[in-house]
């Protein structure tokens, strides 16, 4: 016989050889057909319990104002020490949170179906019968009446009065509501 075909008789029994091996492992390897293998020593895994060296975030979102408000939980020293689980159930989903562990932080999300505070202390000027007043709210739909002003709506100048009819009167604070009835008062 040739070189050449001894070469490929032994390469061709040498790959069978390994092919059945393979197949005698795996065999023997098995339990019953079940091919998982099962640990040698069972090891429950450290729950993660929180420090004080631990960021906490909260978020809270207003669904009404369709904000995310973010800051430091201020509630801290009464889940030091707990697990996420023992949060978890303080913190429950029923009650609109879902604690999350990402990048060695906590994250306490909480949804609020509310208007955020900033959005329920806008000021805004309104006509109320015949007179300038005071509205505090979210938006012109969802307010209420604060205070009713001296300055009656018909001596204000058109332009005003039509600014006003169309909500651009609105103000983020108090103090910005009553610099622009001081510029107002003229009409008074």
């Amino acid at each position: 016989m040739s070189r050449k075909v001894i070469g490929f008789v032994l390469g061709l029994g040498l790959i069978a050889s390994l092919g059945l091996g393979f197949v005698i492992s795996d065999a023997l390897r098995t339990d019953g057909g079940n091919k998982q293998q099962k640990p040698a020593i069972q090891v429950k895994s450290a729950e993660l319990r929180l420090d004080a060296e631990t960021p906490i975030v909260l978020e809270k979102e207003y669904l009404r104002s369709h904000k995310i408000l973010i800051s430091d939980f201020e509630y801290k020293q009464d889940i030091i020490g707990s697990t996420l689980d023992e949060i978890r159930a303080k913190y429950t989903e029923s009650n609109g949170f879902v604690v999350t562990f990402k990048d060695s932080s906590l994250i306490i999300h909480q949804t609020i179906d509310d208007w955020s505070p900033e959005d329920k202390a806008k000021y805004r000027l309104k006509e109320f019968r015949g007179m300038v007043a005071i509205y505090i709210g979210p938006n012109s739909e969802n307010d209420s009446l604060q205070r009713v002003t001296a300055i009656r709506f018909s001596t204000l100048p058109l332009d005003i009065r039509e600014a006003i009819g169309q909500g651009k009167y609105e103000f983020n604070n108090e103090e910005a509501i009553n610099d622009a009835l001081e510029n107002l008062d003229e009409y008074f």
